[in-house]
C-alpha cells in the first residue's frame, strides 16, 4: 500500500523534500547564520581543488549557462524546430525562470561571497542564477528529448551529456567563488519543484503521452479527458492562439525580436530586479495587446467581409493601443538602459 502511494505521488514527495531544503536553508540565511556546508565546501573547493587548468574549464562550463547562449539556443528552437510550441515552451520556461530568480534575489537579499572570487559579478546571491536556470532551462530540454525523440543512442548520449552539464555548471559558480554552495543547492531545489509544474503543463500542451492514451481502455480515457480537459484546453488553445499569430502577424515577431534584445542588453548592462520586473511587465503588455489586436482584426474581418467605415474605426483604435503601450515602452526602456549606456 505505502509503496502504491510512494509510485503514484514520488513526484510530489520529490517537491515536497525540496521545499524543505529550501526552507532550511532561509531560515539560516535571515538570521545571518553561516551555513555549516558553505564552510566545509568552501575548504574543500577553494583551499585545494584550485588549479589553472581547471579555472579555465570552469569559466567555460560556467558561460554555457550565460544568458547569451540560452538565449541563442532558445532562438534556435523557435526558428529551426517545426513544431512551434517546443519553441514557445522553451522561451517562456526561459523567461519565467529568470522572472522567478531576480524576484526570489530581490526577497532574499543574501550578498554574495567575498575575498576569493576568480571572476566578476554583482547582485545577490541566493538562489544562484545560473544554478536556477540552467537546472529549469536544460532539465526541460531533457525531458523534451526523452519524450520526443525516438532514436535511443541520441535520446541518451543527450540527456546523459545535459544531465553532467547542469551540476557542473552549479559546481563552477561555487570553484569560481562568486556562490556558496547553499545558494547552489537551493537554486537546484526550487528549479526541481518548479520543473515538476512546468513539465505537467507542457505535456498537456504538446500531447506528448498521446500514445499511452491510445493504449487506455475506454473508461479509463473517459475519467482522464473529464480530469485534464478544462486545464489541458485552457493551455493548448492559448499556445495554439500564439503559435498561429507568431505566423501570420510580422508585427508580433518583431515585439518578440526587440524583447530578446532587451533581455540581451539587460544581462549586459546588470539591470537590477525592479528594472526587470518593469521590462518583463511591459513585454507582456504589448505583447498581450498585439494579439487581442490580432483577435479584433479577425472578428471584424469575419463580421464585416466587406469594406466598412466603422470596421475600420474599430481596427485603427485597436491598433492605436498597441502604438501607444509600444511608444510608452520605448521611453521607459530609455530612462532605464541610457543612464547605463552613457553612464
Amino acid at each position: 500500500m505505502l509503496k502504491r502511494i510512494i509510485e503514484k505521488n514520488y513526484k510530489w514527495i520529490i517537491a515536497f523534500l525540496c521545499l524543505i531544503i529550501v526552507i532550511m536553508m532561509l531560515e539560516d540565511i535571515f538570521e545571518n547564520e553561516q551555513l555549516t556546508l558553505d564552510m566545509v565546501v568552501y575548504r574543500l573547493v577553494i583551499l585545494n581543488l584550485r588549479s589553472e587548468p581547471l579555472t579555465v574549464m570552469m569559466k567555460v562550463i560556467t558561460n554555457l549557462s550565460s544568458a547569451y547562449v540560452l538565449i541563442a539556443i532558445t532562438l534556435g528552437t523557435l526558428l529551426f524546430i517545426k513544431n512551434k510550441k517546443v519553441g514557445l515552451c522553451v522561451a517562456s520556461n526561459l523567461v519565467m525562470t529568470t522572472l522567478l530568480n531576480q524576484l526570489l534575489k530581490y526577497i532574499v537579499q543574501r550578498p554574495r561571497p567575498e575575498g576569493y572570487r576568480l571572476i566578476a559579478e554583482s547582485g545577490y546571491s541566493f538562489p544562484s542564477g545560473h544554478s536556477m536556470v540552467s537546472m529549469a532551462f536544460y532539465g526541460l530540454i531533457i525531458y523534451l528529448i526523452w519524450k520526443m525523440v525516438k532514436n535511443k543512442k541520441i535520446k541518451y548520449i543527450s540527456c546523459g551529456i545535459l544531465g553532467l552539464l547542469i551540476p557542473m555548471i552549479g559546481f563552477s559558480r561555487i570553484y569560481l567563488g562568486v556562490h556558496y554552495a547553499s545558494d547552489v543547492i537551493g537554486g537546484f531545489a526550487i528549479s526541481i519543484v518548479y520543473l515538476l509544474l512546468f513539465t505537467n503543463i507542457a505535456r498537456s500542451v504538446l500531447q506528448l503521452e498521446k500514445e499511452k492514451i491510445k493504449i487506455m481502455d475506454k473508461r479509463k480515457m473517459v475519467k482522464l479527458r473529464k480530469k485534464r480537459k478544462k486545464l489541458r484546453n485552457s493551455f493548448k488553445y492559448a499556445f495554439e492562439g500564439i503559435v498561429e499569430a507568431w505566423k501570420t502577424e510580422q508585427n508580433l515577431k518583431i515585439h518578440f525580436v526587440i524583447m530578446a534584445l532587451v533581455i540581451i542588453a539587460g544581462f549586459m548592462f546588470k539591470i537590477s530586479a525592479m528594472e526587470w520586473i518593469i521590462c518583463l511587465l511591459l513585454f507582456a503588455i504589448v505583447i498581450s495587446l498585439e494579439l487581442i489586436n490580432t483577435a479584433i482584426e479577425t472578428t471584424v474581418d469575419i463580421a464585416m467581409p466587406d469594406i466598412n467605415e466603422k470596421a475600420k474605426y474599430a481596427k485603427d483604435i485597436a491598433a492605436g493601443a498597441v502604438l501607444f503601450s509600444a511608444i510608452i515602452s520605448v521611453i521607459i526602456g530609455l530612462i532605464i538602459f541610457l543612464p547605463k549606456i552613457f553612464g
